[in-house]
Protein backbone atom coordinates (compact mmCIF):
# COMPACT_ATOMS: atom_id res chain seq x y z
CA UNK A 1 0.00 0.00 0.00
CA UNK A 2 1.63 3.45 -1.30
CA UNK A 3 1.62 6.24 1.33
CA UNK A 4 -1.08 8.58 0.71
CA UNK A 5 -1.04 12.06 -0.97
CA UNK A 6 -1.67 14.86 1.23
CA UNK A 7 -4.49 16.60 -1.24
CA UNK A 8 -5.47 15.71 -4.59
CA UNK A 9 -6.83 18.28 -7.15
CA UNK A 10 -10.66 18.44 -7.32
CA UNK A 11 -12.76 16.62 -9.95
CA UNK A 12 -15.82 18.63 -9.70
CA UNK A 13 -16.12 22.85 -10.03
CA UNK A 14 -17.47 25.35 -7.66
CA UNK A 15 -21.15 26.05 -9.43
CA UNK A 16 -21.81 22.30 -10.53
CA UNK A 17 -25.27 21.04 -9.58
CA UNK A 18 -24.75 17.24 -8.91
CA UNK A 19 -28.17 15.78 -7.98
CA UNK A 20 -29.72 18.09 -5.53
CA UNK A 21 -26.98 19.59 -4.02
CA UNK A 22 -25.03 23.26 -5.36
CA UNK A 23 -21.44 23.05 -5.17
CA UNK A 24 -19.86 26.01 -3.54
CA UNK A 25 -16.27 25.68 -2.49
CA UNK A 26 -13.77 22.69 -2.37
CA UNK A 27 -12.78 21.48 1.11
CA UNK A 28 -10.27 18.70 -0.25
CA UNK A 29 -9.98 15.50 -1.70
CA UNK A 30 -7.91 12.30 -1.15
CA UNK A 31 -8.13 8.30 -2.42
CA UNK A 32 -11.99 8.15 -0.85
CA UNK A 33 -13.41 11.30 -3.28
CA UNK A 34 -13.88 14.78 -2.41
CA UNK A 35 -15.33 17.09 0.36
CA UNK A 36 -17.32 19.98 -1.15
CA UNK A 37 -19.13 22.77 1.15
CA UNK A 38 -22.64 22.49 -0.64
CA UNK A 39 -26.22 23.69 -0.42
CA UNK A 40 -28.97 21.28 -0.82
CA UNK A 41 -31.54 22.74 -2.67
CA UNK A 42 -34.31 20.22 -2.07
CA UNK A 43 -34.58 21.75 1.56
CA UNK A 44 -32.26 25.37 1.17
CA UNK A 45 -29.57 23.61 3.87
CA UNK A 46 -25.92 24.04 3.75
CA UNK A 47 -23.89 20.87 4.21
CA UNK A 48 -20.43 19.32 4.27
CA UNK A 49 -20.88 16.83 1.11
CA UNK A 50 -18.41 13.85 0.55
CA UNK A 51 -18.51 12.36 -2.96
CA UNK A 52 -17.28 9.11 -3.18
CA UNK A 53 -15.47 7.56 -5.49
CA UNK A 54 -17.42 4.45 -7.56
CA UNK A 55 -14.18 2.23 -7.13
CA UNK A 56 -16.54 0.08 -4.80
CA UNK A 57 -19.53 -1.03 -4.17
CA UNK A 58 -22.57 1.15 -3.74
CA UNK A 59 -23.57 -0.59 -0.09
CA UNK A 60 -20.04 -0.77 0.72
CA UNK A 61 -19.76 3.61 0.25
CA UNK A 62 -23.28 3.93 2.00
CA UNK A 63 -21.90 1.98 5.01
CA UNK A 64 -20.24 5.22 6.12
CA UNK A 65 -23.09 7.08 5.82
CA UNK A 66 -25.31 4.01 7.94
CA UNK A 67 -22.60 4.77 10.55
CA UNK A 68 -22.51 8.27 11.05
CA UNK A 69 -26.22 8.53 10.91
CA UNK A 70 -26.81 7.02 13.98
CA UNK A 71 -24.27 8.33 15.93
CA UNK A 72 -25.51 11.46 18.06
CA UNK A 73 -22.48 13.25 20.33
CA UNK A 74 -21.11 16.29 20.99
CA UNK A 75 -17.89 15.07 19.79
CA UNK A 76 -18.91 13.30 16.86
CA UNK A 77 -19.54 14.74 13.51
CA UNK A 78 -22.93 13.31 12.25
CA UNK A 79 -24.29 11.84 8.84
CA UNK A 80 -27.79 13.23 7.51
CA UNK A 81 -28.47 11.63 4.33
CA UNK A 82 -27.13 9.84 2.12
CA UNK A 83 -27.35 9.79 -2.18
CA UNK A 84 -26.85 7.51 -5.17
CA UNK A 85 -27.37 10.09 -8.32
CA UNK A 86 -26.32 9.46 -11.51
CA UNK A 87 -23.88 11.25 -12.76
CA UNK A 88 -21.15 11.23 -15.40
CA UNK A 89 -22.62 7.79 -17.09
CA UNK A 90 -22.49 6.41 -13.12
CA UNK A 91 -23.94 5.71 -10.38
CA UNK A 92 -22.14 8.27 -7.10
CA UNK A 93 -22.75 7.96 -3.61
CA UNK A 94 -22.90 11.48 -1.54
CA UNK A 95 -22.96 11.43 2.27
CA UNK A 96 -24.24 14.62 3.52
CA UNK A 97 -23.14 15.73 7.15
CA UNK A 98 -22.80 18.78 9.10
CA UNK A 99 -20.66 21.54 7.95
CA UNK A 100 -18.20 22.78 10.39
CA UNK A 101 -17.03 25.74 9.10
CA UNK A 102 -13.41 26.50 11.06
CA UNK A 103 -12.08 23.04 9.86
CA UNK A 104 -10.32 20.92 11.12
CA UNK A 105 -8.09 21.07 14.15
CA UNK A 106 -4.78 21.59 11.96
CA UNK A 107 -6.51 25.25 11.45
CA UNK A 108 -5.06 26.23 14.59
CA UNK A 109 -1.64 24.85 14.56
CA UNK A 110 1.05 28.01 14.30
CA UNK A 111 3.87 28.98 11.23
CA UNK A 112 6.13 25.67 12.09
CA UNK A 113 2.53 22.93 12.51
CA UNK A 114 2.23 22.33 16.33
CA UNK A 115 -0.42 23.66 18.35
CA UNK A 116 -0.25 25.32 21.83
CA UNK A 117 -0.18 22.62 24.92
CA UNK A 118 -3.63 23.78 26.15
CA UNK A 119 -5.34 23.68 22.93
CA UNK A 120 -3.61 19.76 22.67
CA UNK A 121 -4.93 18.87 25.52
CA UNK A 122 -8.84 20.07 25.59
CA UNK A 123 -8.52 18.50 22.53
CA UNK A 124 -7.24 15.58 23.27
CA UNK A 125 -9.76 14.96 26.15
CA UNK A 126 -12.72 15.53 23.35
CA UNK A 127 -11.54 13.43 21.01
CA UNK A 128 -11.44 10.53 23.57
CA UNK A 129 -14.86 11.49 25.04
CA UNK A 130 -15.98 10.94 21.03
CA UNK A 131 -14.24 8.03 21.23
CA UNK A 132 -16.04 6.37 24.43
CA UNK A 133 -19.21 6.79 22.86
CA UNK A 134 -17.80 5.19 19.91
CA UNK A 135 -16.42 2.14 21.21
CA UNK A 136 -20.00 2.06 23.25
CA UNK A 137 -21.74 1.71 20.33
CA UNK A 138 -19.55 -1.57 19.09
CA UNK A 139 -16.97 0.11 16.56
CA UNK A 140 -13.65 1.17 16.26
CA UNK A 141 -12.75 4.40 14.46
CA UNK A 142 -9.49 3.02 12.62
CA UNK A 143 -8.88 6.58 11.36
CA UNK A 144 -7.67 8.75 13.66
CA UNK A 145 -5.81 11.75 12.68
CA UNK A 146 -5.65 15.74 13.28
CA UNK A 147 -7.22 15.86 9.68
CA UNK A 148 -10.06 13.61 11.11
CA UNK A 149 -11.32 16.47 14.16
CA UNK A 150 -12.95 18.98 13.10
CA UNK A 151 -13.84 22.09 15.30
CA UNK A 152 -17.20 21.92 16.61
CA UNK A 153 -19.32 25.25 17.14
CA UNK A 154 -18.38 25.70 20.77
CA UNK A 155 -14.80 24.91 19.56
CA UNK A 156 -14.75 21.26 20.45
CA UNK A 157 -13.09 18.50 18.89
CA UNK A 158 -15.46 16.40 16.61
CA UNK A 159 -14.17 13.16 15.47
CA UNK A 160 -15.42 12.80 11.72
CA UNK A 161 -15.03 10.06 8.46
CA UNK A 162 -16.34 6.48 9.29
CA UNK A 163 -15.23 5.38 5.65
CA UNK A 164 -13.09 2.71 7.61
CA UNK A 165 -14.72 2.27 11.17
CA UNK A 166 -14.62 -1.58 12.13
CA UNK A 167 -17.44 -3.60 13.49
CA UNK A 168 -17.46 -5.22 16.38
CA UNK A 169 -19.06 -7.76 18.77
CA UNK A 170 -18.47 -7.21 22.29
CA UNK A 171 -15.14 -5.23 21.70
CA UNK A 172 -13.26 -8.36 20.20
CA UNK A 173 -10.99 -7.57 17.65
CA UNK A 174 -11.89 -7.66 13.90
CA UNK A 175 -9.73 -6.65 10.37
CA UNK A 176 -9.94 -3.47 9.54
CA UNK A 177 -11.27 -2.20 6.24
CA UNK A 178 -8.14 -0.45 5.32
CA UNK A 179 -6.08 1.69 7.07
CA UNK A 180 -4.19 5.13 7.40
CA UNK A 181 -0.10 3.98 7.19
CA UNK A 182 1.01 6.83 8.96
CA UNK A 183 -1.29 5.36 11.96
CA UNK A 184 -1.28 1.91 12.06
CA UNK A 185 -0.76 -0.09 15.34
CA UNK A 186 1.89 -2.73 15.70
CA UNK A 187 -1.28 -5.37 15.39
CA UNK A 188 -2.18 -3.99 12.23
CA UNK A 189 0.64 -4.75 10.69
CA UNK A 190 1.58 -8.23 12.26
CA UNK A 191 -2.28 -9.53 12.51
CA UNK A 192 -4.41 -7.67 10.13
CA UNK A 193 -7.04 -6.69 13.37
CA UNK A 194 -7.92 -3.48 15.37
CA UNK A 195 -9.43 -3.24 18.91
CA UNK A 196 -9.79 -0.12 20.98
CA UNK A 197 -5.90 -0.41 22.11
CA UNK A 198 -5.85 0.25 18.21
CA UNK A 199 -7.51 4.20 18.22
CA UNK A 200 -5.59 4.40 21.66
CA UNK A 201 -2.69 4.36 19.44
CA UNK A 202 -4.00 6.98 17.00
CA UNK A 203 -5.17 9.13 19.75
CA UNK A 204 -1.61 9.08 20.96
CA UNK A 205 0.09 10.03 17.75
CA UNK A 206 -2.33 12.47 17.10
CA UNK A 207 -1.68 14.17 20.08
CA UNK A 208 1.90 13.25 19.19
CA UNK A 209 1.41 15.15 16.02
CA UNK A 210 -0.47 17.74 17.46
CA UNK A 211 2.51 18.87 19.75
CA UNK A 212 5.47 18.76 17.77
CA UNK A 213 4.61 19.20 14.41
CA UNK A 214 1.35 18.04 12.10
CA UNK A 215 4.21 16.49 9.30
CA UNK A 216 6.68 15.16 11.74
CA UNK A 217 5.08 11.47 10.67
CA UNK A 218 4.97 11.78 6.92
CA UNK A 219 8.70 13.37 7.42
CA UNK A 220 9.81 10.33 9.30
CA UNK A 221 8.08 8.03 6.61
CA UNK A 222 9.66 9.36 3.91
CA UNK A 223 13.37 9.24 5.45
CA UNK A 224 13.18 6.07 6.96
CA UNK A 225 10.83 3.93 4.09
CA UNK A 226 8.16 1.96 4.64
CA UNK A 227 10.03 -1.16 5.77
CA UNK A 228 11.84 0.73 8.55
CA UNK A 229 9.04 2.72 9.44
CA UNK A 230 7.20 0.08 10.40
CA UNK A 231 10.30 -2.15 12.30
CA UNK A 232 10.15 1.13 14.56
CA UNK A 233 6.39 0.30 15.11
CA UNK A 234 6.93 -2.50 16.08
CA UNK A 235 9.83 -1.93 18.77
CA UNK A 236 8.03 0.99 20.17
CA UNK A 237 10.90 3.32 18.65
CA UNK A 238 8.67 5.46 15.86
CA UNK A 239 7.75 8.15 18.66
CA UNK A 240 11.38 8.36 21.67
CA UNK A 241 11.47 10.25 24.37
CA UNK A 242 14.36 12.87 22.51
CA UNK A 243 11.75 13.35 19.96
CA UNK A 244 10.03 15.89 22.59
CA UNK A 245 10.71 19.26 22.38
CA UNK A 246 11.00 21.37 26.29
CA UNK A 247 8.22 22.74 25.84
CA UNK A 248 6.76 19.43 26.09
CA UNK A 249 5.75 18.26 30.11
CA UNK A 250 7.56 15.37 31.18
CA UNK A 251 3.99 13.73 32.56
CA UNK A 252 2.52 15.09 29.30
CA UNK A 253 5.09 12.70 27.23
CA UNK A 254 4.78 9.54 29.36
CA UNK A 255 0.96 9.83 28.43
CA UNK A 256 1.38 9.45 24.67
CA UNK A 257 4.12 7.03 25.07
CA UNK A 258 2.11 4.76 27.17
CA UNK A 259 -0.37 5.35 24.40
CA UNK A 260 1.67 4.05 21.48
CA UNK A 261 3.63 1.42 23.30
CA UNK A 262 4.12 -1.77 20.64
CA UNK A 263 2.64 -4.07 23.64
CA UNK A 264 -1.36 -3.25 23.48
CA UNK A 265 -1.53 -4.27 27.14
CA UNK A 266 0.60 -1.66 28.21
CA UNK A 267 -1.46 1.14 26.05
CA UNK A 268 -4.22 2.31 28.04
CA UNK A 269 -7.23 0.40 28.07
CA UNK A 270 -9.67 2.75 27.60
CA UNK A 271 -10.66 6.09 26.57
CA UNK A 272 -12.08 6.72 29.74
CA UNK A 273 -8.53 5.52 31.48
CA UNK A 274 -6.32 7.96 28.99
CA UNK A 275 -8.77 11.07 29.54
CA UNK A 276 -8.57 10.71 33.03
CA UNK A 277 -4.66 11.18 33.04
CA UNK A 278 -5.05 14.07 30.39
CA UNK A 279 -7.10 15.82 33.01
CA UNK A 280 -5.34 15.87 35.67
CA UNK A 281 -2.80 17.66 34.00
CA UNK A 282 -2.39 21.30 34.85
CA UNK A 283 -0.24 23.66 33.28
CA UNK A 284 0.12 27.25 33.92
CA UNK A 285 1.58 28.39 30.82
CA UNK A 286 2.56 27.00 27.22
CA UNK A 287 5.12 28.37 23.89
CA UNK A 288 3.99 28.83 20.74
CA UNK A 289 5.62 30.30 17.26
CA UNK A 290 4.25 33.99 16.57
CA UNK A 291 3.12 34.72 13.19
CA UNK A 292 6.16 36.27 13.01
CA UNK A 293 8.46 33.31 13.16
CA UNK A 294 9.15 34.29 16.96
CA UNK A 295 9.12 31.52 19.82
CA UNK A 296 7.34 33.27 22.68
CA UNK A 297 5.56 31.48 25.96
CA UNK A 298 2.56 33.08 27.79
CA UNK A 299 1.53 32.34 31.28
CA UNK A 300 -1.82 34.48 32.46
CA UNK A 301 -1.23 38.32 31.47
CA UNK A 302 3.30 37.62 30.79
CA UNK A 303 4.90 36.96 27.61
CA UNK A 304 8.26 35.52 27.52
CA UNK A 305 11.27 35.09 25.22
CA UNK A 306 15.19 34.81 25.26
CA UNK A 307 17.92 35.72 23.49
CA UNK A 308 21.53 34.08 23.16
CA UNK A 309 24.41 36.02 21.75
CA UNK A 310 27.82 34.76 21.14
CA UNK A 311 30.26 36.60 22.60
CA UNK A 312 34.22 36.97 22.76
CA UNK A 313 35.96 33.03 23.01
CA UNK A 314 33.41 31.13 21.44
CA UNK A 315 30.98 31.80 24.69
CA UNK A 316 27.49 32.80 24.86
CA UNK A 317 25.10 35.44 26.51
CA UNK A 318 22.05 33.95 27.77
CA UNK A 319 19.23 37.28 28.80
CA UNK A 320 15.54 36.22 29.07
CA UNK A 321 12.60 38.79 29.49
CA UNK A 322 9.21 39.17 30.64
CA UNK A 323 6.33 40.89 29.12
CA UNK A 324 3.69 42.53 31.25
CA UNK A 325 0.95 42.31 28.04
CA UNK A 326 -1.49 45.24 30.16
CA UNK A 327 1.38 47.43 30.82
CA UNK A 328 3.66 46.64 28.31
CA UNK A 329 6.90 47.02 30.02
CA UNK A 330 9.37 44.43 29.19
CA UNK A 331 11.82 43.07 32.16
CA UNK A 332 14.69 41.14 32.26
CA UNK A 333 14.35 38.01 34.52
CA UNK A 334 17.41 38.12 36.47
CA UNK A 335 17.55 34.50 37.48
CA UNK A 336 17.38 33.22 34.44
CA UNK A 337 20.08 35.02 32.50
CA UNK A 338 24.28 33.73 32.37
CA UNK A 339 26.95 35.48 31.08
CA UNK A 340 30.15 33.89 29.35
CA UNK A 341 28.62 30.33 29.06
CA UNK A 342 29.62 27.10 26.99
CA UNK A 343 26.73 26.53 24.24
CA UNK A 344 25.65 23.54 25.59
CA UNK A 345 25.11 25.37 28.98
CA UNK A 346 23.19 27.46 27.65
CA UNK A 347 21.03 25.08 25.76
CA UNK A 348 20.54 23.57 28.97
CA UNK A 349 19.63 27.31 30.59
CA UNK A 350 16.84 27.43 27.45
CA UNK A 351 15.20 23.99 28.21
CA UNK A 352 14.69 24.99 32.04
CA UNK A 353 13.49 28.39 31.16
CA UNK A 354 11.08 26.81 28.64
CA UNK A 355 10.07 24.34 31.55
CA UNK A 356 9.53 26.95 34.44
CA UNK A 357 7.35 28.91 31.97
CA UNK A 358 4.81 25.77 31.29
CA UNK A 359 5.14 24.91 34.89
CA UNK A 360 4.96 28.32 36.38
CA UNK A 361 7.68 30.88 36.55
Amino acid sequence: MALPPINLPPHYLPGMQIYKYSLRHWVGAGSFGEVWVADDLAVNHEYAIKILNSDVPIHERLQEAQIGHGLNHNNLVRVHQADVAPHGGENIVIIAMDYMPQGSITTLANPSHFLTLPDVIRLGKDILRGLEYLHGQDMFHNDIKPENVLLGPQGQGMLTDYGIVGITVDGAPVPPPNFYMLHAAPEVIQANEISVQTDIYQVGLTLFRMLVGLDILRQKFQTLGEATYYQAVDQSTLIKPSDFPAHVPPRLRRIILKATSADQDERYQTPLEMRRDLERLNYAGYWTITPAGDFVGSNGKWSYRFEKTVTKGSKYNLTSYRLNRESGRETRIGNHCYKSITNAVANAKIKKFVKAVVEGL
